[in-house]
């Protein structure tokens, strides 16, 4: 083997290891956004059910606290997607907050069982599978 034949596989072999980085760095990234907003959704779920509805102030910090994470993951999340695909999960927040002000719990469990379904969707189209590779 020559040298540059040497120097051709080492350099293969780093690309490929940089590129399995990357993947496995966004994986990551997505799965631990995902599964917060999952976790955050539950709490709020569990609150209002503890404090007999939505207009209490662990359900109200509890919402602000999702929105809170989720614009701070939603900025990491627009470099691996398109914003506009994952925007409606962030307008739902915003109107989980509304429907607290307006004491409306039908539309905010709507909005958070909306929630919960854009996490599960995100997963898929957003997670390395090997069916989003080809």
């Amino acid at each position: 083997m020559t040298k540059y034949t040497i120097f051709k596989i080492v350099s293969v072999a780093l690309i490929f290891a940089f590129l399995v980085g990357i993947c496995v760095i966004e994986d990551r990234l997505v799965i631990t956004s995902l599964e917060k907003v999952n976790d955050f959704c539950y709490e709020i779920e569990t609150a209002a059910e503890k404090n007999n509805g939505i207009l209490n102030e662990e359900v109200a910090l509890l919402v602000d606290n999702l929105d809170d994470s989720w614009k701070k993951n939603e900025s990491s999340l627009c470099f691996l997607v398109n914003h506009k695909s994952i925007e409606p999960l962030g307008v739902e927040i915003i109107k989980l907050k509304t429907y607290i002000d307006q004491n409306e719990e039908v539309e905010f469990f709507v909005s958070l069982e909306l929630i919960k379904s854009y996490v599960e969707s995100f997963q898929h189209f957003m997670g390395a599978n090997f069916h989003n590779i080809l």
